[in-house]
């Protein structure tokens, strides 16, 4: 990594000189299929992408050690616009071009803060959206559900197409670029910012690193990849990606004025874990995305802003990515009201972890699930699984297709879950106890 590079990180995120205004912008950025062995700063995989610039985040924000989204990309993306369990959207997996998706009917994030906020004028989200298809609002979705503008993918850059060659449409506009996608969605996101006219929330929904795996143009990123086809060898281009995705977020940020950037709270996050076909032991394939275990749900989550208090800090608290809807509204402050007839919310505001180091812990559990096909009544019947844990015990039940059976682990003692207890019927009475506990509150929460 070049020094100069690095400098252009220190620039942009330097803020102690400049001041701060009352009303703070949001910026929620995240990120496709990267789990927490993907990025430097957690310090958790053998070996981990180049990421300076999220590193520097960190380093000037909060890390959340304990935060899950779901095991799949929509689910977690309706997490975020609703605040709800995938359950009760009925989004399990991926959303198709038919089928159920986000429905209309839900209260999204951003329908509530453009009409509840005091204070915020402008509402943007950039990159992929992947939550509607022909049923739900077609490329128009993501304006019908509230936000003033979408410039993206409505889904993900498939095989067919390439990063520099995909559909993209700009609020409800279809056309073809020819962009680097990473590249495209930060100039459509500095052109948002400098088109917004007061306090803005934006999210930047980058289709990187997901597949598919190729070498990303050469200014962005100093790895060595092999001359190979991706597909034979992904993982060089896997990170290739991630460090290009990386750099992107360095020239966003010294892109943006000094005082915006200075005035705006950043939320970093992964949609899901790393791929099976890219992971690196201890992190095994049969525990990656689209699984229930920490290899699939496990992501980074940091923040960074404003309202962080005391940076440079780790927070060992669970969270989820159902709490990014809460901690907007919070940020924005926008008034929760009712969600609709009986939309429960799963939402709990991180703001507290941003201003207090030592603030009380907002959840005794965190739940994650996995089904398809995606279905109103949140029930998969061709393959389910759901995950809970507490601050040591963690339970994995699943079930549809294949006989209802559970899983149980202790992360304290095997954080990458390879001794199930309940395979190995070795149990003592505070396991036992933390096992039926689990599965109770689950059983409760999902009825």
């Amino acid at each position: 990594m070049t020094a100069s590079r690095l400098l252009v990180g220190a620039a942009a995120f330097a803020l102690s000189a400049v001041a701060v205004a009352q009303v703070p912008n949001t910026l929620i950025i995240v990120a496709d299929d990267v789990g927490v062995d993907m990025i430097n700063c957690y310090g958790e995989g053998p070996d981990p992408a180049v990421t300076p610039h999220i590193d520097r985040l960190a380093a000037e924000g909060v890390l959340f050690r304990n935060a899950w989204a779901n095991p799949a990309c929509s689910p977690t993306r309706a997490q975020i616009q609703t605040g709800r369990y995938s359950f009760r959207t009925g989004i399990g997996m991926i959303v198709g071009i038919s089928g159920w998706s986000l429905q209309m009917s839900e209260t999204t994030l951003a329908e509530i803060v453009d009409s509840s906020s005091p204070s915020v004028t402008d509402l943007g989200y950039i990159g992929k959206w992947h939550l509607s298809n022909v049923g739900t609002g077609g490329i128009m979705a993501p304006n019908l559900q509230g936000w003033h503008t979408f410039s993206g993918t409505v889904g993900n850059i498939t095989p067919l197409h390439a990063f520099n060659h995909y559909p993209k449409v700009t609020d409800g506009v279809a056309s073809m670029s020819t962009t680097y996608a990473t590249t495209e969605q930060v100039n459509d996101t500095l052109a948002f910012i400098d088109q917004s006219k007061g306090p803005w929330v934006c999210v930047l929904a980058f289709n990187a690193p997901h597949s598919p795996y190729h070498e990303p143009p050469a200014h962005l990123y100093h790895s060595a990849t092999p001359a190979i086809d991706p597909r034979y060898e992904p993982r060089p281009f896997y990170k290739a990606m991630i460090e290009a995705m990386d750099t992107e977020i360095g020239r966003l940020f010294y892109r943006m004025q000094p005082e915006v950037v200075a005035n705006t709270n950043v939320i970093f996050i992964a949609d899901n874990g790393t791929p099976s076909e890219v992971s690196m032991a201890p992190f095994v394939p049969e525990h990656a995305k689209l699984t229930c275990y920490e290899g699939g749900v496990n992501v980074p989550l940091i923040a960074f802003g404003p309202d962080v208090n005391s940076p440079g800090r780790e927070e060992d608290a669970l969270v989820s990515a159902t709490d990014l809807f809460a901690t907007v509204i919070e940020l924005t402050g926008a008034t929760v009201s009712p969600l609709g007839a009986g939309q429960a919310s799963d939402s709990v505001s991180l703001v507290p972890y941003m201003k207090h180091p030592n603030a009380a812990h907002q959840r005794e559990t965190v739940y994650a699930e996995y089904f398809g096909p995606n279905s109103p009544t949140g029930f998969g019947v061709t393959h389910t699984s759901r995950a809970m844990r507490n601050d040591r015990w963690k339970i994995i039940e699943f079930f549809g297709s294949t006989a209802q059976r559970y899983e149980f682990y202790d992360l304290q003692t095997d954080p990458f879950e390879n001794f199930d207890m309940v395979a190995n019927g070795l149990w003592t009475l505070e396991s036992f106890t933390a096992f039926r506990d689990l599965r109770s509150e689950m059983s409760k929460l999902v009825q």
